[in-house]
């Protein structure tokens, strides 16, 4: 009887032990999410001078997850004379070659975080190279070319899964490429506009030029 006692004892003491641990309470939250920072994308963006790119921003807690309760962003960008930025929007306009820094501005109650990202201004080249992958895309999926003396060559280089590239709509007479595995083709583009075209193949395969 008396052992019998002293089990059911020690086994109140550990039960309970556990309990004040928190072993075996369901009622644990954890700390309270609270706004501790502004997290902006894409990272290390680059832009062309005359394109846009859309930046985004979303308010972090201390663990890194979403908080919610934002109402809006504000953005503004270090050097106008480099890109502009929509202040409500996020979308950024290169101006000029150069390097521009672009803030995002988030309050949530009293509490006001910024975050920002490196941006780059760059002209486009004369030439781009576009690669038909395997793994079925055309990567980079847009390129932007700047026509020197009237001309600008895009190169795509066709690894060992065929594709084409035909054209869809384009401002100029361009010739499409026929099925190619493993080989390079280039194309001349003589006159502004966006060329878009697809890999007949593989129709989910698109792309687009962009000739200035």
């Amino acid at each position: 009887m008396l052992r019998s006692v002293v089990r059911t004892i020690a086994a109140g003491s550990v039960a309970a032990a556990i309990f004040a641990c928190g072993g075996s309470s369901d009622n644990s939250t954890g700390p309270t999410p609270v706004f501790t920072s502004v997290s902006v994308t894409p990272a290390a963006p680059t832009v062309d001078v005359s394109g846009t790119i859309a930046m985004s921003a979303i308010a972090k807690d201390q663990n890194g997850a979403t908080f919610p309760g934002s109402t809006g962003v504000t953005w503004s960008s270090s050097d106008l004379t480099v890109a502009t930025v929509n202040a409500t929007t996020g979308l950024v306009t290169g101006v000029a070659n150069g390097n521009s820094t672009i803030t995002a501005s988030i309050t949530i109650g009293s509490v006001t975080h910024t975050g920002s990202q490196g941006l780059a201004v760059i002209t486009p080249s004369a030439t781009g190279d576009v690669t038909a992958t395997t793994g079925l895309a055309f990567d980079p999926s847009a390129v932007t070319v700047l026509r020197d003396a009237g001309t600008s060559t895009i190169t795509w280089h066709f690894q060992a899964t065929a594709h084409t590239v035909t054209w869809d709509a384009q401002p100029g007479a361009v010739t499409d490429i026929a099925a190619t595995a493993g080989a390079n083709v280039s194309r001349d583009f003589t006159i502004a506009g966006v060329y878009h075209y697809h890999c007949s193949i593989h129709p989910n395969m698109t792309g687009t030029i962009t000739v200035q």
